[in-house]
């Protein structure tokens, strides 16, 4: 990737390649002691990490996981950490919930969009560390967090070396590693209780801002479910798109406009009867139903955007929001699944944030009535 030397040139590349981001985040202007991240109690079929977490697996047939996203700061031309402000109130939030344990769908730090006026610009490590500093009451509540790239954690167009190569050393290594060769600490899987849990990084092998899966290892992880009985599949692109006016073209990392990807990765979790797949990268919540399988969109923490159900991609059913949402309207958000074994239910329910940072109840609904 050619080097950028001016604020006007950088703003205009990332105009072309994150033309959303740019219009809606101008709009809005905290951080892991990152647990070693092997899941707790009966877990996970990757070699134990030293000094993980060991909680053990509860009695009560009824436990919760809590989810977030795209925790990156909306104002990339200033931001001092690289991390957005509202998420230290979240994760307070998100403690007091007592969940087994919380998962991210990429995009940690703002990283390769941060511009040059910033104190952050370049210091992907100095990023990591805020992101671990305000995330560290998860490790001191021993909750533990499990992560995946985004595209922020990845870079653009072609990626970002030294932005890789801070991610395999802060965040990587802390993750289980039973995922494939060449992404180790990227993607894996976890069990836990009744459910499985499958991490997929999407920037493995991948140039000019286009989508990669690992698909055989994927294949293999839905078909060895390991006596679960729910499996959650977790990317940091939508399979389907909430805008499709928009010229999603000019931006980066769109599963959704990988027609061929997009189909076989879809097709592949309708056979194998997945509970949920749930995603960030576009800044809102919204959520619907292709062949019968959610797709849960939570990439409303750091920045947000604007949501018209008009526009969301007609294969998806059951959409929520019913209603369109302004930028203005919209709030930084985080979900919590709760999952009863005994009767075989899942709920989850949409937290947001008003002006206050006081959190209320936004979206409640049956992933499994």
């Amino acid at each position: 990737m050619s080097n950028i030397h001016s604020l006007r040139d950088l703003l205009q590349q990332r105009k072309l390649s994150r033309r959303r981001f740019l219009k809606t985040c101008a709009a809005l202007t905290g951080l892991l002691g990152l647990p070693l991240a092997l899941p707790p109690g009966r877990v996970a079929r990757a070699a134990a990490v030293p000094g993980s977490p060991k909680i053990p697996v509860s009695k009560s047939p009824v436990w919760k996981f809590a989810m977030i996203s795209d925790t990156h700061d909306a104002d990339m031309q200033h931001t001092p950490t690289g991390v957005t402000p509202y998420l230290a109130p979240i994760i307070s939030y998100i403690v007091a919930e007592h969940p087994d344990f919380v998962l991210q769908t990429g995009d940690l730090i703002t990283g390769a969009q941060t511009l040059p006026t910033s104190p952050a610009y370049k210091q992907f490590d100095m990023q990591y560390a805020n992101y671990k500093k305000v995330t560290a009451p998860l490790a001191q509540a021993n909750i533990p967090l499990y992560v995946i790239r985004g595209n922020h954690d990845y870079g653009l167009y072609n990626g970002e070396p030294a932005l890789s190569q801070a991610y395999l050393a802060n965040i990587a290594g802390a993750m289980p590693q039973n995922g494939p060769t060449a992404a180790k600490g990227l993607s894996y899987s976890f069990v836990h209780n009744n459910a499985k849990f499958i991490m997929l990084d999407q920037f493995v092998n991948t140039a000019a801002g286009i989508v990669t899966l690992p698909m055989d290892w994927l294949k293999t992880e839905l078909q060895n479910t390991q006596g679960a009985r729910h499996l959650f599949v977790m990317g940091h692109s939508p399979v389907y798109t909430p805008d499709t006016t928009a010229n999603s073209k000019m931006a980066q990392f769109n599963l959704f406009d990988q027609s061929s990807l997009q189909s076989q990765f879809w097709q592949l979790l309708t056979d194998n009867h997945v509970t949920a797949y749930i995603s960030g990268h576009e800044h809102l919540y919204f959520r619907g139903r292709a062949n019968g399988i959610p797709q849960i969109v939570i990439g409303n923490l750091g920045c947000i955007s604007s949501y018209n159900p008009a526009t969301v991609d007609s294969r998806l059913t059951n959409v929520f929001p019913t209603t369109a949402v302004s930028t203005a309207q919209g709030r930084p958000g985080y979900i919590v699944f709760m999952v009863d074994d005994a009767k075989n239910s899942i709920t989850a329910t949409e937290y947001w944030l008003d002006q206050n940072n006081q959190k209320y109840v936004y979206d409640t609904f049956a992933v499994i009535p």
